[in-house]
């Protein structure tokens, strides 16, 4: 009996690959996300030590025109936190729906190598087949032989 050959193995093999590349795909989207992260904190961090600076000169006493501008910088960096937080929300959609192609795909790998399975299930049911009228038909014969002789 030949080997066994899965007949859908291109198909598999090419989903695979593509399964791969979409999962590289999320890992750099993950991967843009935490830089994302990584700058609104940084954001963050920036208004957090511009208030305390703040503070303190009140304390000490500052002039108006200081104050105005510490207050300009830190709205305008609260405006920066605001459009990075939109940025990474736009980020989660983009894993979201990459994440489901992912899902998919793994789905569509899942199903042939079931049916890669169910296939090598069959070869060998056929293989046992054959090996047995193969033993039977040798039995038979050498009975046969024996009869004869």
């Amino acid at each position: 009996m030949k080997k066994f050959s899965f007949s859908l193995a291109k198909l598999k093999h090419y989903k695979e690959r593509m399964l791969e590349a979409e999962k590289n795909n999320l890992g750099i989207l993950r991967r843009e996300l935490a830089v994302l992260q990584q700058q609104l904190q940084e954001i963050f961090d920036i208004i957090e030590n511009k208030n305390a600076e703040l503070a303190e000169e009140f304390i000490k006493g500052t002039t108006p025109v200081k104050i105005s501008t510490s207050k300009r910088f830190i709205t305008s960096r609260k405006q920066d936190a605001s459009l990075k937080q939109i940025e990474i929300v736009r980020k989660d959609d983009e894993i979201r729906r990459q994440l489901e192609v992912v899902l998919e795909i793994q789905k569509e790998v899942a199903s042939l190598e079931k049916l890669e399975e169910v296939q090598l299930e069959e070869y060998r049911a056929a293989e046992l087949k054959e090996t047995e009228l193969f033993i039977d038909e040798f039995i038979t014969n050498a009975d046969f032989r024996k009869q004869n002789n």
